[in-house]
């Protein structure tokens, strides 16, 4: 059976089976990047950090760009909303694409976020303004 065989399956151990065969392609893929972090912040970032293109948040892949999405809120506790918008790049910084969020908050736009998912693990730092819970 190949890797492609376990997404078409639907049985529970399939399912698992498939995430941990994607994780560990994720993990290869950071570990064969030769600017790949495992840390919080990329050492070559500069600006606000997550808030713009020079200073994305590290993340280990899109399912846990995700993650940290979902685990981001507002210093006062409250959820925000992020859309997709796009992808850029800062060579300078890093040499994956960095993935472009609009950020909303009760219906009211309150900017940008930028995650590069090609790193060794989650950044557990939350950009300016808010928190990870």
């Amino acid at each position: 059976m190949g890797l492609l065989d376990l997404f078409g399956k639907k049985s529970k151990e399939d399912e698992a089976a498939a995430r941990e065969a994607m994780k560990a392609i994720l993990q290869h893929q950071a570990e064969s990047r030769k600017d790949a972090v495992d840390s919080d912040e990329i050492p070559t970032g500069y600006g606000p950090f997550g808030l713009c293109k020079t200073n994305p948040v590290p993340t280990q892949g899109v399912p846990e760009s995700n993650k940290y999405i979902s685990r981001l809120k507002t210093k006062d506790g409250r959820s925000v909303q992020c859309t997709r918008v796009g992808s850029t790049s800062a060579k300078d910084v890093t040499s994956g694409m960095i993935d472009m969020y609009s950020i909303s908050c009760a219906g009211t736009d309150v900017g940008k976020l930028y995650l590069c998912p090609y790193h060794k693990r989650n950044s557990a730092k939350a950009p300016e303004g808010f928190k990870l819970v």
